[in-house]
């Protein structure tokens, strides 16, 4: 891709250069990355996309931790073999929200995808 083509999807605003990569798990906890991915297929084994989300969330847990969150409905049969439920610590943003889905019959968990 060349560098013109790339920078039309470079935030104007920004003060960075954006051929640098902060994208890591410490920047984004510094500085309050967070990305929410919303995907039928999050948790869903429907085809290809399910595969892309799959590969995606490893690579995107690697290089922003507990902040980045994938959404997607819940399938029993799926989530078997690919979810956890936990609790949430007690100072995570998520505690509250969490607690309150979970009282709405709303399943959340960990995806158990490869290296996440």
């Amino acid at each position: 891709m060349s560098q013109n083509l790339s920078k039309r999807f470079y935030r104007s605003d920004s003060t960075q250069d954006p051929w640098v990569n902060t994208d890591t798990q410490d920047s984004s906890q510094s500085n309050f990355k967070w990305c929410f991915e919303v995907s039928w297929e999050a948790a869903n084994k429907v085809g290809g996309i399910y595969t892309v989300i799959r590969s995606k969330a490893s690579i995107s847990t690697d290089d922003m931790g507990d902040q980045y969150c994938l959404l997607g409905p819940y399938d029993e049969n799926s989530a078997k073999t690919e979810v956890e439920e936990i609790d949430f610590p007690v100072n995570s943003p998520f505690n509250v929200a969490v607690e309150l889905l979970r009282k709405k019959g709303i399943k959340v968990g960990y995806l158990l995808y490869d290296n996440n």
